[in-house]
């Protein structure tokens, strides 16, 4: 019977418990460069390729082996062999990738209320190149990662130089994205009305915390606060241009202010999902 990779994934995580502490750490390895290796290939393969190894590892251990007698002393050897043998990803699985970025870029715009800072409007040249150009980062970096595997992970697992590099990409995108921005023409620009503008950005604020929320996932639960975050502020910077409520130099601090707290929550609760996950 053949099991989605969520299925595989979980059932490795209970595996993996069976293990002693030096075959652990040899199959993580292997499962690291694998993953990362195996981007753009089919998910549901690779995951049962490793079930099936950490299967036979678990009854290997009862006789009394271990894996580097079972499949030898080099985890990242034997993931090359493995990779070699992965079918590429579907058309239909490139397909959901594409319109997931898609969906994203689009979420995070009018989240940010259309990226633009006086009264929201929607260039549809920026909702066209805006994906494109995440489509492009996001194969761009991962190809790359793909071809130096073994020294991506070993930056990854070092916690400073990881922290240092995911801010880095993350900074790369943030002003990639805002450079489309500013330097699109406006040529199709939809001028959305004050009212309508606050209910797409209320709108598309819910959608996106109910998608993040509707994973189950630790790891994502503090992006959907995030977006709530950035969500309303939106909403409140919408008003205050039509209403002026407090001075500009007042509601500048407050949202700073708010974004700053929001940040450090977000970084704790993103710190303390990782380490229930890892648990």
């Amino acid at each position: 019977m053949t099991h989605n990779a969520q299925w595989y994934r979980d059932a490795m995580n209970e595996l993996e418990k069976q293990l002693t502490d030096a075959d652990r750490s040899w199959f993580s390895e292997l499962r690291e460069y694998t993953t990362l290796g195996a981007f753009m290939r089919d998910e549901t393969t690779v995951t049962r390729q490793q079930h099936g190894m950490m299967l036979d590892l678990v009854a290997a251990e009862r006789d009394g082996g271990d894996a580097e007698r079972f499949f030898g002393k080099e985890p990242k050897e034997m993931a090359d062999d493995l990779l070699k043998q992965l079918p590429p990803a579907s058309w239909r699985d490139k397909g959901q990738l594409l319109g997931l970025i898609v969906g994203i870029s689009w979420l995070v715009m009018l989240i940010s209320g259309g990226m633009t800072n006086g009264a929201m409007s929607i260039n549809v040249l920026t909702y066209l190149a805006v994906p494109v150009l995440n489509a492009v980062m996001i194969f761009g970096v991962l190809t790359l990662m793909r071809a130096q595997i073994y020294p991506v992970v070993r930056l990854i697992k070092s916690r400073i130089a990881g922290f240092f590099v995911i801010w880095a990409v993350m900074f790369l995108y943030v002003g990639a994205n805002l450079a489309t921005v500013r330097l699109m023409p406006a040529v199709l620009v939809i001028a959305i009305p004050f009212g309508w503008d606050i209910a797409l950005v209320g709108v598309a604020t819910i959608f996106a915390c109910a998608l993040i929320l509707r994973l189950h996932d630790r790891l994502f639960t503090p992006m959907a606060f995030m977006a709530l975050v950035i969500g309303v502020i939106t909403i409140l910077r919408l008003l205050w241009q039509q209403l002026h409520f407090v001075s500009k130099q007042g509601f500048t601090a407050v949202v700073l202010g708010v974004l700053a707290v929001a940040l450090v929550i977000f970084t704790i609760w993103s710190r303390q999902a990782a380490k229930h996950v890892k648990k």
